[in-house]
């Protein structure tokens, strides 16, 4: 019975924690994970044909570091074919990260990439451009911000609403699954792991301010995690309510969130390290959810969803800094006979990964 643990300890050690060593296609959002970063008057990928002149001043002499472009939406100020918004361009199509084949960012037909706007965002027309009017944030947005305080790199992932909810989806490629089809993925062990740093501004709020969704061949949402405007840790299992954990998620540092998917035994699990904006510290790993039964035969993981709510928030906020950075991902078969244990042990595995930590300013 020991060998029998030691192997399968072996296994997980094997598949479960090598492949979280890398970064795909939703990757750390930098320039060679394909996403268009404004930085010193350029853009590393090159100029599109009608960019907003707007690149040419973000240097950080002027205080801009990743602020949206003039471009970001449709025929506004001089851009009327793409900007930095991620449906706009080929975004996590280029780069060399990660087996990536090279390349360039390039115009696209807007939502003809992995990323498509489907609500809010870029949808919006903002009649009060540029970026920052009469004392509020009035842009809408979901690009790759060039951030100091990116966990590792220079960018993040950065979502605003706030003049309405916003929606957008992004398409699981191989690149993300580690060369593996994610249509492949239905019968399998999948671990999602990366992190997050949310905004104080809305704290006052205690609704559920972000989600984001896994959503498998056939369509479904299978699963859900997210959180408040205080930062609290939530979930959502198919049909259900959100559910609030006790987990609070700091806002001046990066905290880790792993995802189990078992898509044989359709069950899903939690891991968190949260960050303790008391102590500027980041807090042991926590189970906050083990083998949770989705109610649901789940197919293939290949999507994700990200959902925003904007517009007036119950203490008049904007939601504005919602940051994320190096997401992995770990796709395996599911073991038999016991994937129950499998799940769990695959959980515990993650706290042998906990990297250097950094801070995460507003």
């Amino acid at each position: 019975m020991k060998k029998q643990i030691s192997i399968l300890f072996l296994y997980l050690l094997a598949a479960c924690i090598a492949p979280r060593q890398a970064c795909a296609y939703l990757g750390s959002f930098e320039e060679q994970d394909g996403y268009r970063i404004p930085l010193d008057g350029q853009i590393l990928s090159g100029f599109l044909a009608g960019d907003a002149q707007f690149y040419l001043n973000n240097i950080d002499a002027n205080g801009f570091t990743g602020v949206a472009p003039l471009g970001a939406y449709p025929n506004t100020l001089g851009d009327s074919t793409h900007g930095v918004d991620l449906s706009r361009y080929n975004a996590g199509e280029y780069g060399t990260n990660h087996g990536g084949s090279g390349g360039a960012a390039a115009d696209i037909a807007d939502n003809s990439g992995l990323w498509r706007a489907l609500a809010g965002g870029r949808l919006n027309e903002d009649a009060d451009a540029p970026y920052y009017y009469g004392g509020s944030f009035t842009r809408d947005y979901v690009q790759a911000y060039r951030y100091p305080g990116a966990r590792t790199g220079s960018a993040v992932l950065n979502l605003l609403a706030s003049d309405t909810n916003l929606s957008y989806a992004y398409t699981l490629d191989a690149r993300d699954f580690n060369g593996s089809a994610p249509s492949s993925s239905g019968a399998s062990l999948i671990q999602m792991a990366f992190w997050l740093c949310p905004s104080d501004w809305d704290d006052t709020d205690l609704d559920n301010i972000l989600s984001l969704s896994l959503v498998d061949a056939m369509d479904q949402t299978v699963f859900q995690v997210g959180y408040t405007g205080d930062n609290m840790l939530q979930y959502r299992l198919p049909g259900g309510t959100w559910q609030t954990t006790t987990e609070r998620l700091g806002s001046a540092g990066w905290s880790e969130l792993v995802v189990i998917l078992d898509t044989v035994n359709n069950t899903a699990g939690i891991a968190v390290s949260a960050y303790d904006d008391n102590t500027f510290s980041l807090g042991s790993q926590t189970y906050v959810l083990s083998n949770q039964n989705l109610g649901l035969d789940s197919d293939a993981l290949t999507s994700l969803q990200w959902d925003l709510r904007g517009g007036a928030l119950n203490n008049g906020a904007a939601s504005f800094k919602n940051y994320f950075d190096d997401f992995s991902f770990t796709v395996n078969p599911v073991p038999v006979p016991e994937p129950s244990s499998l799940l769990l042990a695959c959980l515990a595995t993650a706290t042998m990964l906990l990297p250097r930590k950094r801070r995460c300013f507003i």
